[in-house]
């Protein structure tokens, strides 16, 4: 047997088919090499699918660990007890082996009775594939310490080595279990440390894929676990190399450092604590000699200095990404600023209308940002997608109005990293109407409510008063609450009706609109005709978290029009929220989407249904105290505002 390959496996049942076929495309002869996949115990049927393959194809083989090592190092460990082949050869199972890869490495090899050999790779993200780990420079002449500063300065320290069996037992050498990152690169320099012969092949043996995934996995994240296991692995490679006066900090660490600084950044889990960062800021000025030389941008260097100084609370700050959040009414994002700020550095560019903005300042946050939330899909969102620089991310949320203007059409879709609905039924709407905005490009995160923030105090006229929050436009059914209204008052006298939000009057583009105006003053008439004068009370524009409970609302109406064009009915409808937080019970005639934000319960199909249920609950107080109480926790679960903060931020995780 000449060489062994040692595959870690964990959960890998839509990944592992390219390795297994790449090994099987191999141009070299089947009896002399023997593939080992190592399995960490996978929970997803992987080591099935090898365990059968395995029965099928000469020399290779399954091993499964006792239980889960939560890291390849231990598979990797075990392959090496187990591996019978003169070299071993350590590839990923997500990776693909090159056709002529063992052929050349074997001939290198054997040629010169290499210990280790390092080779280039061809890097995959889904797009292109890129030649990497080339060391031009690279010659016979080279001593064994400046091959090995070569390898340490121009190569990544990717697991695929070509090594001597013999030289990993000789000297004990194994993978550093208790490491979760950066145990790559204390083996490598472990086995730089003791091999004689160090060779290079000027060619890719290996494909690897970096493609990135729709969800952040764990590796995705850097924290105190991350951050603690770089500082050991770069103290301990300086350790290992500094007998062959190879300085590793100096040579390389100006690459390791920043990956590190950005990591923190942009991939932050937010928990480095004190002790972690103090180990760090040790670390930093012990080498502050050789680290300060480093090149870097402002904004890493911020970072490094605040590291330096030990300035932690400056550290938290800085390790933020910068969010701007744009647009002209900023009421359904500006209010979670307290939990998204435990993620990101905030600015707002407040704009003055849909198009209307002071582009002076605009461009000032701009260049400020590296992430950027375009609240609306307006002239804001058009401005940014023109302006915006690739290394920015760009998010644009979608209400409902965007839906009758063409914004959405005029925005450069390719400068727009994703675009937000807001709920089910508009997420189709909005690559319906604009159908150049790609499907992988859209986005679902629903509003949030502040749950906590109403008041809730009860008392019995709740049972026989009904809100009705916004009426402007005539699309928001003013007319179906006073129709269901009268109805009540047939049962009972002491049913009523507040409003709350502006009259006709009082916005403009209402007042100038005959055909609304003629609606709102048929209403009037209407609540004339029918004897409702003293029971409809216009609240006006008030804290509506306050106001339910203190105008005594038990009943919150959604009766929008159920409107098919464009815009469409409602998108998410915060009003039917505000009832439930503020204590009460929202009842909606059902508009289509409805179903999908809202409970089943509280949704009727016409105003029959609707008047039917306040009956209900007026006569059974118990009924209505367990419909408002489930309204309630139906918020909690779905629309709390820490679970947006936290979809939020992975949004712009998966956007890296």
């Amino acid at each position: 047997m000449l060489v062994s390959f040692v595959i870690p496996c964990f959960n890998a049942i839509d990944k592992i088919g390219r390795c297994m076929a790449s090994l099987e495309r191999l141009h070299f002869d089947p009896a002399l090499y023997e593939a080992l996949f190592v399995d960490d115990c996978s929970t997803d049927g992987t080591d099935e699918l090898i365990k059968k393959t395995c029965t099928q194809v000469e020399n290779w083989r399954f091993i499964q660990l006792e239980r889960n090592s939560g890291s390849p190092s231990r598979p990797r460990n075990k392959g090496i007890e187990e591996a019978r082949g003169k070299y071993i050869y350590f590839l990923d199972c997500d990776d693909e082996i090159l056709p002529d890869a063992l052929n050349e490495l074997t001939r290198l090899a054997e040629e010169t009775d290499a210990c280790l050999i390092r080779s280039e790779l061809l890097a995959e993200n889904g797009k292109q594939r890129k030649r990497m780990n080339q060391m031009d420079s690279w010659h016979s002449a080279l001593t064994k310490k400046e091959k090995i500063e070569l390898i340490i300065k121009k190569q990544s320290t990717v697991v695929t080595s070509f090594v001597k069996a013999d030289l990993l037992r000789k000297h004990s050498i194994r993978w550093p279990e208790h490491l979760r990152m950066g145990e790559d690169t204390v083996f490598l320099a472990t086995m730089l440390a003791h091999a004689e012969v160090v060779e290079y092949l000027a060619s890719p043996t290996f494909i690897y894929f970096k493609i990135p995934s729709m969800t952040p996995a764990s590796t995705q994240r850097y924290g105190r676990r991350e951050l603690s296991d770089h500082l050991e692995v770069w103290s301990s490679t300086q350790q290992l190399l500094e007998p062959l006066a190879i300085n590793y900090i100096q040579v390389r660490l100006n690459v390791g450092l920043r990956v590190s600084i950005e990591s923190l950044i942009f991939k932050n889990r937010g928990d480095v604590n004190v002790e972690t960062f103090d180990k760090f800021s040790r670390f930093v000025r012990t080498h502050w000699a050789i680290l300060k030389k480093f090149k870097y941008s402002r904004r890493i260097n911020e970072v490094l200095l605040s590291i330096q100084s030990g300035e932690y609370a400056a550290f938290l700050k800085l390790t933020k990404p910068r969010l701007l959040i744009a647009g002209h009414d900023l009421k359904f994002i500006e209010d979670a600023t307290p939990e998204l700020s435990e993620y990101f550095d905030i600015r707002f560019d407040k704009w003055q209308g849909h198009a209307i903005h002071d582009e002076v300042q605009s461009r000032e946050c701009l260049e400020w940002a590296e992430y950027i939330w375009c609240e609306w899909l307006l002239g804001n969102a058009e401005w940014y997608a023109k302006h915006k620089k690739p290394r920015q991310r760009l998010v644009v949320r979608m209400h409902r109005m965007e839906l009758a203007r063409d914004h959405g059409s005029n925005m450069d879709l390719d400068k727009v990293d994703a675009v937000v609905a807001v709920s089910t039924y508009f997420f189709e709407r909005l690559l319906e109407k604009y159908p150049n905005i790609p499907r992988h490009k859209a986005r679902l995160m629903h509003n949030y409510v502040r749950v906590d923030d109403y008041d809730t105090t009860w008392h019995p006229d709740r049972l026989f008063t009904l809100g009705i929050i916004g009426v402007l436009p005539s699309r928001k059914g003013y007319k179906k609450a006073l129709e269901i209204l009268k109805e009540l008052k047939k049962h009972d006298v002491r049913f009523n009706l507040k409003v709350f939000g502006k009259r006709a009057e009082d916005l403009a583009w209402v007042a100038k609109n005959p055909t609304e105006m003629a609606y709102f003053s048929d209403c009037q008439t209407y609540i004339e005709e029918n004897g409702l004068q003293d029971s409809v009370d216009f609240v006006g524009h008030v804290d509506i978290k306050k106001e339910l409970a203190r105008q005594k609302v038990g009943y919150v109406l959604s009766v929008s029009d159920p409107d098919l064009d464009f815009p469409g009915p409602e998108s998410f409808h915060l009003a039917i929220a505000d009832g439930f937080a503020g204590g009460g019970v929202s009842l909606v005639q059902h508009w289509p989407g409805a179903e999908y934000i809202w409970p089943e319960n509280s949704l009727g199909k016409n105003q029959d249904a609707v008047v039917d249920e306040v009956i209900k609950f007026a006569n059974e107080e118990p009924s209505f105290q367990t419909a408002s109480q489930l309204g309630m926790s139906f918020l909690r679960e779905n629309y709390n505002v820490s679970k947006f903060s936290v979809e939020f931020n992975c949004l712009f995780l998966e956007l890296i």
